[in-house]
């Protein structure tokens, strides 16, 4: 009970995956600099949360506050509309989930660990099934709430195109699923409830070449998904914490308040 990585998938797909990951790592990570260098500039005040960091160090603190409660539980959010916090968590713990699924898949096949089969692959499978479905519920709740809303909502123009991408991710990655499962037709289906959903409506399909063809898009929109977050406003995951804590404490430390 375990998946063959990168089934179907020839060898120039392959080469062809591994130097678009690391062109959208190193895109990432420039967009990242970038961003965090501007930021930087200026704050000398000797309180300051940023003083002495540096670039490194800043970059630390946005994984650090990433994780933190305010993050987890969406809680600037939550205070203001609870369905709109709870959609939120929905996207953050789905997509966090599935980030690390991606990551130990990863670890397991290139350091051949042969840790994700057997019954903890079946657990695995399911939970980044609920993980996939928990982001495609809160993105397709702010789709329709920014279409419906549009003209009260104060936003740039990335963020329909990049919500848009986002659950494009998500449904390609459901139907590259459904599409393995319907080729290959596992006993053990039913531990991944979305993705046999998904593999019942492709069951027509006895073509590896339409897995291929999802496979990219799937790979296409995820890559560019992540090579696209520095440059867009959905940089706040990474820099909204800091940013309130930091103005937290300056309200403090002059004895006022911060208002959202």
């Amino acid at each position: 009970m375990s998946r063959e990585a990168f089934i179907y998938i020839p060898w120039l797909l392959k080469i062809a995956f591994y130097i678009s990951s690391l062109l959208s790592l190193l895109i990432f990570l420039a967009g990242l600099y970038s961003r965090f260098s501007i930021w930087l500039k200026g704050r000398d005040e000797p309180d300051d949360l940023l003083e002495g960091k540096g670039l490194g160090g800043l970059l630390l603190l946005s994984f650090r506050y990433f994780f933190s409660k305010e993050c987890l539980l969406a809680r600037r959010v939550m205070s203001k509309s609870r369905i709109r916090g709870i959609m939120l968590i929905f996207i953050y713990w789905g997509f966090t989930i599935l980030f690390i699924g991606t990551i130990l898949v990863g670890l397991d096949h290139y350091l051949r660990l042969n840790i994700l089969k057997g019954y903890i692959y079946l657990i695995f499978s399911f939970i980044l099934d609920l993980a996939g479905l928990a982001v495609f519920t809160g993105t397709a709740f702010f789709i329709v709430r920014r279409i419906r809303l549009s003209e009260d909502i104060i936003s740039g123009w990335d963020d329909l195109p990049l919500l848009v991408l986002l659950i494009i991710i998500v449904l390609s990655g459901f139907s590259v699923e459904g599409l393995r499962l319907s080729l290959t037709d596992p006993p053990f289906m039913d531990w991944s409830p979305v993705g046999a959903l998904f593999a019942a409506l492709f069951s027509g399909v006895n073509s590896p070449k339409t897995y291929i063809v999802f496979w990219c898009i799937h790979v296409m929109t995820a890559l560019s998904f992540i090579a696209f977050i520095p440059f867009s406003k959905q940089f706040h995951m990474f820099a909204a914490q800091i940013t309130t804590k930091d103005a937290l404490l300056r309200s403090q430390r002059l004895g006022g308040f911060v208002h959202d």
